[in-house]
């Protein structure tokens, strides 16, 4: 009986705690702006050629000499999982599993913009919307404790989870062509509006359920510059730079009785600080044919400066974006990046054949304290109807694997599993030459 009565209690721990436990949609960093930076592994900064330089590397606006419309289109699933672990007592042995699955599809990035010439310089402008912090997900997270000497009975704890759609960002963006062989460019990311989150928990004996409603108020600044010492190779920088921004959250709680009544309804409130961390981002791009493109990235994020402060706890800090336990400190991370894009003239269109390779390390750690890496492999393909209408579509793959510190006993680690596949679509429109390029 006082085993049994154990291993309730440790299922309604792990009921309350297995949504902010595990988050990893809210943990994996890998911005996926754009169908042409995903399919060349996001490996763009000197790249930089369509409206998604906004964000890649706003320099490069200044060489598009032509009114520019671009919208895209992702389609995400994820699986996150983790070995069984078992545990021997005496006269109770168990097993704990946990898998979670999701999915985000959502209109992520729109922008237009214009050319300019003035001051004897070539200008680039662009205004755009796009997601920082996406809520969009659907999907569920499951826990199970099995449990022995009987035949093996087990107990469920699932999370199911919805969020809400919406922009998260207005960028404002300018750039100028400073010379022949240099451009300098810079964006004001805004962030507005909110996301919310409905979290149902569900076990043998209660439904819970949790509404979050956040909104982040701040900016963000990026700087770019581009340099092209020679015609066939591109040189590229990025800075996004740190900063300190309001983070308002509220929190509804209900239960749902036997008979279908909400009950025991509660709302919380906070307004807490984010820390948002400095990036920068080296690239080059490398034409040795007519027909062949290269690039490659190097990126530096300083996520031990990412900090949540003051969330539902006064007083507290704790990382950022982790709103959770992990053990480990978040660590400050390097990616590497390599991208391909090969030109084939047909009769009727110009193809572009894409590929790319990246390994990008997350803010947090595995059970040794290294920052666990995410590796993914990308294809896409594009057609150049005219200069006025091109068609764009990428794929990528993400895997990781690291060991995570165990369920029952944190010294023994567990194998951790996280895939991922990714579809996206965009169409970008050329209103036609206002100034020659």
């Amino acid at each position: 009986m006082k085993c049994r009565c154990w291993v309730f209690f440790l299922l309604f721990a792990a009921t309350l705690l297995v949504f902010p436990q595990y988050k990893p949609w809210y943990n994996q960093y890998n911005f996926v702006y754009g169908t042409k930076a995903m399919s060349m592994g996001n490996a763009f900064t000197a790249v930089a050629d369509d409206l998604t330089a906004v964000f890649w590397n706003p320099a490069g606006l200044a060489a598009m000499r032509s009114p520019m419309f671009h919208f895209a289109y992702q389609a995400e699933n994820q699986t996150h999982s983790y070995e069984a672990q078992e545990k021997f007592v005496p006269g109770a042995d168990m097993q704990y599993n946990f898998q979670l699955n999701y999915k985000l599809e959502q209109i992520n990035f729109f922008s237009v913009s214009v050319p300019a010439e003035f001051l004897k310089m070539k200008w680039g402008f662009a205004l755009s919307y796009f997601r920082y912090i996406p809520y969009g997900f659907k999907g569920a997270a499951e826990e199970a404790l099995s449990f022995s000497p009987n035949d093996w009975a087990t107990e469920t704890a699932t999370v199911n989870f919805k969020g809400s759609e919406g922009f998260d960002v207005l960028a404002i963006s300018a750039a100028a062509a400073i010379s022949e062989y240099f451009a300098l460019g810079c964006t004001i990311q805004q962030f507005f509006g909110s996301g919310s989150m409905h979290l149902q928990n569900l076990n043998q004996d209660a439904e819970v359920h949790e509404q979050y409603t956040e909104s982040l108020r701040g900016r963000i600044f990026i700087v770019g510059i581009m340099f092209s010492p020679f015609k066939a190779l591109n040189l590229g920088l990025t800075y996004h730079s740190a900063s300190k921004n309001n983070f308002d959250s509220s929190l509804l709680v209900w239960e749902v009785d036997e008979l279908g009544t909400e009950v025991n309804r509660k709302a919380f409130n906070t307004l807490a600080l984010v820390g948002i961390p400095a990036q920068y981002s080296l690239g080059a791009a490398l034409r040795p044919a007519q027909w062949l493109n290269l690039s490659f990235d190097y990126s530096r994020i300083y996520w031990q400066k990412a900090t949540l402060e003051n969330y539902y706890i006064p007083g507290s800090v704790i990382p950022y974006p982790q709103k959770d336990d992990f053990d480990s400190e978040q660590k400050n991370v390097s990616n590497l990046r390599l991208g391909m894009e090969i030109n084939v003239p047909l009769r009727w269109f110009l193809l572009h054949l894409r590929g790319g390779w990246s390994t990008d390390k997350q803010l947090y750690a595995d059970s040794t304290g290294q920052p666990v890496k995410v590796h993914a492999y990308a294809a896409g393909v594009a057609f150049e109807f005219s200069r006025s209408l091109l068609l764009e579509v990428a794929y990528q793959r993400k895997t990781a694997a690291w060991s995570e510190n165990g369920y029952f006993v944190k010294e023994q680690a567990v194998a951790s599993h996280y895939k991922a596949n990714l579809l996206k679509f965009s169409l970008t429109y050329r209103f036609g030459g206002i100034f020659k390029e």
